[in-house]
């Protein structure tokens, strides 16, 4: 038992975890179902049904009254010898509880010293084993969720210079590209148009107003943005749906890793056979027939244990079947035994039936080792020291991920720059020439007109460019809005040369929120500043003396709100103070 569970003989505590509990109770009451079956006649066997039905029913319900009345105790945790206690303490009451059903059901009992035997075997090595094996299970699948997570993080590191993500980079921008070049060139054509007509000013800039409204560009930046949505629902359905199978296909990987790194010894085979084998040695052979074939049997298992360890450390490349093969064959050495005992001497009593020693038995040993390999506490340190290596199904799901969230984030980043850097200009511009057209300013007519050709020439010249520092930023930002709206910038001075990759989402923010305080508030004067808030965070206030208030209930699904969402993960907020309208925003920025 020491060599399953380190600490048998401490004051090791081990957490209460009763969840696999009911798995071992339907074990044992199906071990001892297909014991007295081959002693029940046919006209009995209905009652032999109904008395392990009620009895697995019953010894289920006691042990979940064991476990919450742990809870109320708040004893999260025991050691081996409080669980090898409580084990036989419920295995005691479970006998009792079948002794009666036995006297109902008219079924006669084995003596009390054999009861006493098989109760002692439960209580202190089954009961135990589950529990401490189920409290290694929670901490292990844990682990491999981390696993899988520190997976993702390498691979998206390893994305970055790969040849297929340069690839697929290059695909998806030159898409994006294609379609902004289209639909600029086609708002390029249409203002040429209009300039070259020979209509009056005033006719001109209302022919203009219509088309730096920008719709189809508008909608390229929604549909870019609502991809990324889509594929995001996308991805996390798809995870649900083959997490199991993930959790499978890991199970495996960390079975044949755990036998490479850490084989369990000798004697754990042994002794769980023997855990397996004695119940029935205990309720039908007597102390002679125990005493001739118990150390045949023994004999013969520590021979076939052997060949299985020795099969999981040689160099073969299938010693992970070949031992499983053999820790099915040596499961079998109990029906060889059998068979050879009948053949000396003939005992109705103590023949099994071939199903239950030729499949039930080696089947279930099977399983329990593989469960015993997988779940303790070596295990978990292969997991932290990442010596397991990923299944070809979770390196193909996590490629897929990434790829997937790798086009997103180029999609929203596309999306966020024609919203910002390309709508707000022709927003701006268009408020330039109703006032051009108002003073019937013929050069600053054109020359916002001028402005505005250059940059739809070339859309994309700014979309990458270099990381600038704050103050570069934000006056880049405020540029294409100068005579349009007064601003009294103020920005703390610890802030102004700070260069970070989040600089260009205040940019991000800057903008949209005075393209939200012309466009939609009328706005003309704003005072803006940028501060510290705390060590890790920054505090965007602006305060404007926009005519139309912002609405009582903001609609927060629009890509402007997206972008207030995204930088400051929803610490923003609008208000309207007397004849003045309020924004504030904090974000987390490592300064």
């Amino acid at each position: 038992m020491r060599t399953l569970i380190p600490g048998i003989n401490t004051n090791r505590k081990y957490e209460i975890d009763f969840s696999l509990v009911p798995v071992a109770i339907i074990l044992i009451e199906f071990s001892v179902f297909v014991t007295q079956l081959s002693s029940t006649s046919n006209s009995n066997l209905s009652n032999l049904v109904l008395l392990r039905f009620i009895h697995t029913v019953v010894m289920i319900f006691i042990s979940t009254l064991v476990s919450q009345s742990y809870i109320l105790l708040k004893k999260p945790a025991l050691t081996y010898r409080d669980l090898a206690s409580t084990g036989l303490l419920v295995m005691a009451i479970g006998d009792i509880l079948h002794g009666f059903l036995a006297s109902v059901l008219g079924f006669e009992l084995i003596s009390l010293y054999r009861r006493i035997g098989i109760i002692t075997l439960q209580g202190i090595l089954w009961f135990p084993a589950f529990i401490i094996v189920a409290s290694n299970r929670k901490e292990i699948f844990a682990q491999l969720k981390e696993y899988e997570q520190r997976l993702i993080v390498s691979t998206r590191l390893r994305s970055r210079t790969s040849k297929e993500f340069v690839e697929l980079r290059r695909v998806i921008q030159s898409r994006i590209k294609g379609d902004l070049y289209t639909a600029c060139n086609s708002l390029k054509d249409s203002i040429t148009k209009i300039e070259l007509s020979k209509q009056t000013l005033a006719e001109n800039n209302k022919s203009m107003q219509i088309l730096l409204s920008g719709e189809h560009l508008r909608n390229l930046s929604r549909i870019l943005d609502n991809s990324k949505a889509s594929i995001k629902d996308r991805i996390f359905l798809s995870l649900n749906l083959n997490s199991l199978n993930l959790l499978v296909q890991q199970s495996r990987i960390l079975y044949a890793s755990s036998i490479r790194i850490a084989p369990l010894p000798k004697s754990a085979y042994v002794l769980v056979l023997i855990a397996l084998i004695t119940p029935p040695y205990i309720y039908f052979y007597s102390v002679a027939e125990s005493l001739l074939t118990y150390p045949l049997l023994l004999f013969f298992v520590f021979i076939f244990v052997n060949l299985v360890i020795r099969s999981q450390t040689g160099n073969s490349t299938h010693k992970v079947l070949n031992s499983s093969v053999l820790i099915y064959l040596t499961g079998l050495l109990p029906l060889v035994a059998n068979l050879i005992g009948q053949l000396i001497y003939h005992d109705p009593q103590t023949q099994f039936p071939i199903l239950i020693t030729a499949l039930a038995l080696p089947l279930t040993y099977y399983l329990t080792m593989t469960v015993f390999q997988v779940l303790r506490p070596s295990a978990l340190s292969i997991i932290r020291n990442d010596e397991i290596e990923a299944s070809s199904i979770l390196q193909r799901k996590v490629t897929q991920v990434i790829s997937d969230e790798f086009s997103q984030n180029l999609s929203h980043k596309w999306a966020v720059f024609i919203h910002g850097k390309i709508l707000t200009r022709l927003a701006a511009t268009a408020l330039k020439l109703e006032a051009s057209a108002k003073n019937d300013d013929l050069q600053s007519f054109k020359k916002s007109i001028e402005s505005l050709l250059s940059l739809l020439s070339a859309p994309d010249t700014e979309f990458e460019r270099e990381i600038t520092d704050l103050q570069t930023e934000v006056a880049n930002r405020l540029k294409p809005w100068m005579g349009l709206l007064g601003i009294n910038l103020q920005i703390d001075p610890d802030l102004k040369a700070i260069r970070a990759p989040r600089v260009q989402e205040i940019g991000e923010v800057i903008e949209e929120l005075i393209t939200n305080s012309v466009r939609h508030g009328k706005a003309k004067k704003m005072q803006l500043g940028l501060m510290r808030s705390g060590q890790t965070d920054l505090t965007i206030i602006a305060i404007d003396n926009a005519i139309i208030p912002p609405p009582e209930s903001i609609q927060r699904s629009g890509l402007g709100t997206r972008i207030f969402n995204l930088a400051s993960d929803g610490r923003w907020s609008i208000t309207r103070e007397g004849s003045s309208t309020r924004f504030r925003l904090t974000m987390g920025f490592d300064i």
